[in-house]
């Protein structure tokens, strides 16, 4: 009844539709009729007695099936065929790759069926668009990311294969391009790999319990070599050593979360920036936190900062390949989870995963 009443109080379903328009349309013929004889014997054109001839009685039967039919017909062709071939061609449009096309069910009576498949047709054409789109934007920047380090590596070995006399120092710098590209690509297509299995993954595997408050201690040490770094930086992580914050989730997984949001904040902070990592224990959840005093975002580039290989920082002159947060999203909604940005440009960034407490199979 509630999805009748959303399209509104006239819409009704197609068998109800065609049983009452074919009702009132034999029974609109049967007034006709009946009127038509009244008023003809009324005038004195027809004698009653000659009017119940059984001639004239098959006349009229024929005559009023061929109206019913006639009627019936046509309502047929309104009712279901005209909007029918308006969404083959719909339909068609959409398997030519035309992702802008809907359907349009308006009218009175409209059967709640074709309004139905309409709103339905309408939002998967909707998002096969945004796919596209997004599929687009993939490989645009795949193979930006890609192309860079490649054109790098087949620059530099060609100068060391034409170039016998270069000096040792040149030379050096050189193969240290090569070896740092290579590494970049390698790091690129391992993280294309992982995000690859992870966009294949619909459910949580290896679950087991853990401490995540040990495990965030751990990680912040991972990239205490990065930080160090940075000059006159502070890292503050408040963490307690109680088995309160132990968590039920894929720990390998998890851990990837922790390194990528921590490798983030530490990038985009200056030399006298600070971090801060917190966790926080709720009824039925975690929360993590961790936090930057870098340059921060504005709405539109945190708008669209999990989408694969997008990077707010367009010269792409920080390290990165745009891959690490849309993991970190993947992983956290595989635990249930979510993951915002609180930022503002000028005033750093603060990203909070919130992981809904999970109980053990």
């Amino acid at each position: 009844m509630r999805n009748k009443l959303k399209y509104g109080l006239f819409t009704v379903n197609m068998t109800f539709l065609l049983t009452l328009n074919l009702f009132f349309i034999i029974a609109l013929v049967l007034l006709v009729i009946a009127l038509t004889g009244w008023l003809a014997i009324w005038a004195g054109w027809l004698d009653m007695s000659q009017l119940l001839t059984p001639e004239n009685v098959m006349v009229a039967i024929y005559a009023t099936a061929i109206l019913i039919g006639i009627s019936v017909v046509v309502m047929i062709q309104k009712v279901i065929l005209d909007p029918m071939r308006s969404m083959v061609q719909a339909m068609q449009r959409l398997q030519s790759g035309d992702f802008t096309v809907r359907m349009n069910c308006r009218g009175w009576m409209r059967p709640l069926e074709l309004r139905e498949f309409t709103d339905a047709f309408n939002a998967s054409a909707g998002e096969l668009g945004n796919t596209e789109l997004l599929r687009r934007d993939f490989i645009n920047n795949f193979s930006h990311e890609f192309k860079t380090p490649i054109t790098s590596l087949g620059g530099f070995a060609d100068l060391l294969l034409e170039d016998n006399e270069m000096p040792e120092a040149e030379r050096r710098e050189y193969l240290e391009i090569i070896s740092s590209e290579s590494h970049r690509l390698a790091s690129l297509a391992s993280s294309v790999l992982a995000l690859s299995r992870l966009e294949a993954q619909t459910i949580l595997t290896d679950a087991a319990l853990f401490p995540l408050a040990e495990q965030l201690r751990q990680s912040v040490m991972m990239i205490e070599q990065k930080w160090a770094r940075k000059k006159n930086a502070v890292l503050t992580a408040q963490l307690p050593e109680d088995d309160e914050y132990d968590y039920y989730g894929n720990e390998a997984l998890l851990k990837e979360v922790w390194v990528n949001l921590l490798d983030n904040a530490v990038k985009f902070s200056p030399d006298d920036g600070a971090v801060n990592v917190t966790i926080h224990r709720e009824k039925d959840a975690i929360t993590v936190t961790v936090t930057d005093h870098g340059p921060g975002m504005d709405e539109a580039i945190a708008a669209r900062i999990f989408e694969q290989f997008y990077q707010g920082d367009t010269s792409h002159k920080t390290e990165g390949n745009g891959l690490g947060l849309a993991m970190v999203q993947k992983i956290v909604s595989l635990h249930g989870g979510t993951v915002t940005v609180d930022s503002s440009p000028g005033h750093g960034s603060a990203f909070t995963v919130r992981l809904p407490q999970r109980s053990p199979a």
